[in-house]
């Protein structure tokens, strides 16, 4: 008799999966290869796998150049800050260079002169005048009656009749008054009294020099001058506190 066998005995269905996962595990032949590259259907990726190629195909050119853009930044600053720094250590050495061809720099000396120098300018321009010559050419019309009152001697061109004139002759002999014709010779003098207007309506041209002298203190330009005093007086007094204004006179006080 036989020992009967404990081991289940498989279904064709189990059978089946064996099989084809023997084959899956096997390495394929040369003939089937070859096969399998002529054929564009055999070519096809198998199911599920298709979108995860693309996908991942699609998202990594992106995600490369994400990381590429974040690596870049950090060295773009790097080397920029190393630029201006260089740039920066030039340009002071440049500076000290220049400075030092130069000659010592006195500080105080240079703000005391020219604060100095604009607070005198100021003072100068406060204190001056304007004085030119502005020649004026014009015509002044005149419209006026001008009253003439004078008594002035006359000498007579030509001989002048007077008619109806009354004649007066009184001598011892005879006594004659009456009237007649009197003719005054050429040449007479004669006094005549002149009591009369002139009627005067003209243009007249006028061409004058008008000397002009103005004193800045008398114009709108003494505030501003003086706002300006005031404005630099400070620092002037801290740069040179005995210093003296034009008329000798201490500014700083």
């Amino acid at each position: 008799m036989t020992a009967p066998n404990d081991k289940p005995k498989k279904s064709p269905a189990d059978r089946f999966h064996n099989i084809i996962s023997a084959a899956r595990n096997q390495p394929p032949k040369k003939d089937e290869v070859a096969e399998t590259k002529k054929s564009p259907i055999l070519n096809l990726p198998p199911a599920g796998s298709s979108m995860k190629t693309s996908t991942a195909s699609s998202s990594g050119p992106k995600t490369g150049l994400r990381l590429k853009r974040e690596q870049l930044l950090p060295a773009f600053w790097t080397i920029a800050s190393i630029m201006s720094v260089i740039f920066n250590v030039i340009l002071l050495a440049v500076l000290v260079g220049i400075l030092r061809g130069i000659g010592s720099v006195n500080a105080t000396g240079i703000g005391s002169g020219l604060l100095g120098g604009l607070y005198t300018n100021f003072e100068r321009m406060d204190q001056a005048h304007i004085r030119t010559v502005i020649p004026v050419t014009t015509d002044i019309p005149l419209n006026m009656n001008i009253p003439i009152q004078t008594i002035t001697g006359i000498t007579l061109a030509q001989d002048v009749v007077i008619r109806n004139a009354r004649v007066r002759i009184s001598t011892p002999t005879f006594n004659i008054d009456s009237p007649a014709e009197v003719t005054l010779p050429a040449g007479t003098a004669m006094n005549v009294q002149l009591n009369f207007s002139v009627p005067v309506q003209q243009s007249v041209p006028v061409t004058l020099n008008v000397p002009v002298d103005i004193a800045i203190q008398n114009t709108e330009l003494h505030p501003a001058i003086a706002g300006l005093q005031t404005t630099i007086k400070p620092l002037y007094c801290i740069m040179a506190p005995t210093a003296l204004s034009l008329s000798g006179a201490p500014v700083c006080r």
